[in-house]
This record gives structure tokens, sequence and C-alpha cells, in this order.
């Protein structure tokens, strides 16, 4: 039987996704465990989640807004995967295998840089081996650090529809100036997309400019909002390797500040 964990929290999500990460080696960051009923010798669905992050802190408030903060992230890398990914979800948290009460949740913003408990020859080992390990670990470990990277996948873990499709790709623009990291744009399927993002005629309510009377004269191509959802995720994707490489080669480039 496994022993307790100081921090859990109980998961909800995909099954098949929580049980291949709970068949994984164990990762510091982010470990989702369970799934195995140890005294009636079968599987079942309680999947967990425990981190060095949580192990940190004695307050169960600040655990849970960590833990949202985590939860967020690996959503939102999984969403620019797939748009189809179905959220994991923290149901409840264990303090030593007992139930606290859930807060509400915050709007907090901020990476949340590295573990206090790991010294830097540890951060380095578990970057190697979320590198090697699988792309969602990867940029998780990135997004702790890097604010580019953390901000991206919190714009993918919102709503998806045209105003955040938008803001994530400004967002894109905004960060590619600013890190000098040159995004790949189709230029024709960019101009469907603002296209469609713009104007009222193609998406509703939802348009920037709201209803314009001169709608009935737009013959610019549109696009649908999984189409929109493949532009933005492909761009996002592009960028993010991009990073991942220059990391790679330039590990001191693993911090990175936003200016204000």
């Amino acid at each position: 039987m496994e022993d307790l964990c100081k921090w859990e929290f109980l998961l909800s999500g995909d099954l098949r996704l929580l049980r291949s990460f709970s068949e994984q080696r164990r990762n510091v960051y982010f470990n989702i465990s369970g799934g195995v009923d140890y005294w009636h010798d079968c599987m079942n669905d309680d999947f967990r989640l425990s981190s060095i992050y949580f192990d940190e802190e004695e307050s169960p408030e600040t655990v849970w807004q960590v833990g949202y903060e985590l939860t967020s992230i690996f959503n939102g890398i999984c969403l620019i995967l797939d748009s189809n990914h179905q959220r994991l979800k923290l149901n409840e948290l264990l303090h030593n295998g007992v139930s606290v009460l859930k807060p509400e949740k915050q709007m907090l913003m901020a990476v949340l840089g590295q573990p206090d408990l790991l010294v830097n020859h540890m951060v380095i080992k578990e970057f190697e081996e979320a590198k090697s390990k699988d792309i969602r670990l990867f940029m998780l470990n990135l997004a702790t650090e890097r604010e580019d990277v953390y901000l991206l996948l919190k714009y993918f873990d919102l709503y998806h529809d045209w105003v955040n499709y938008y803001k994530m790709y400004e967002t894109l623009e905004a960060f590619s100036k600013i890190t000098e990291i040159d995004i790949d744009v189709d230029n024709k399927l960019l101009k469907a997309f603002k296209n469609t993002a713009n104007n009222y005629q193609f998406s509703g309510i939802q348009s920037r400019h709201g209803f314009k009377k001169t709608i009935a004269s737009n013959k610019t191509p549109s696009m649908d909002l999984a189409e929109a959802h493949k532009f933005v995720a492909d761009i996002a994707k592009d960028y993010l390797n991009k990073v991942a490489n220059l990391v790679v080669y330039y590990p001191n480039q693993k911090q990175f500040s936003l200016p204000e």
C-alpha cells in the first residue's frame, strides 16, 4: 500500500489520460498516481495529484490555489494539442489523508518559480526528465519559470470563443516581438480569422466590433470556431517548440520575465 502524502488532490477528467500518467515514473512537479485498489487487488478510478509545490505549504487555502494553477497550466497545453481534451478537475484536497474545506478560487496570475525544496541540480534533473518523458510535463515545467509560456498555457485554458481566440493570437504576436522568436502565420488563414472574429455576420455577439449594418457586403472568407482553434493552436505550437529548442541549447533562457 502507498504511503499517505502530506497533500494530495482527488482528480476527475479523462480516465485514459489519468491512467497513462499514473503508470509513468513519478514527476516531482506534477505527479498523478492512483487507479489501483490495493485492498481488493484491482483497478479503480481513484486518481490523485501531488506536487512538491504542495509540500512546501502549510495552509490548505494556499495549496488549493497552487493546485488550481498547476491544473490550469496542464489543461492549457493539453488543449493546445487537442481541442477535445477533457479538463482535469480538482474535486477534493486531502491533508495526510483527511479532507479539508474547499475555498473560493482566486484569480492569481504569476509563475510559480523553482520549488524551494529543490536544490539547483535537482531542478535541472527534473527538467531533463520532463524533456524525455512527455511534452505536457515539459511545457508545465517551462511554465513554472518562463512567463511567456505560462501566460500562453493559461490563455488556452480559458473558455474557447472568438474573443479569447483573438486574445491568444494578439498575445502570440506580442510575445514574438518581445522575445524575437518568429512565429509562422499563414496570411490567408489570418485574413479569414480576423474577418470572422471582427464581424457580427460571422461571430455574432462575440464579434470584436459588435453589430454593423455594412456586414451584408462582406465577401472575405471566414472560418468556424474549430478552424480558429487549429489556426491559433498551430501558431502556439510553433512558438512553444522554438522556446523549447532555445532552452534546450541555452539553459539560462529557462528563466524569463516579460518587461513591465
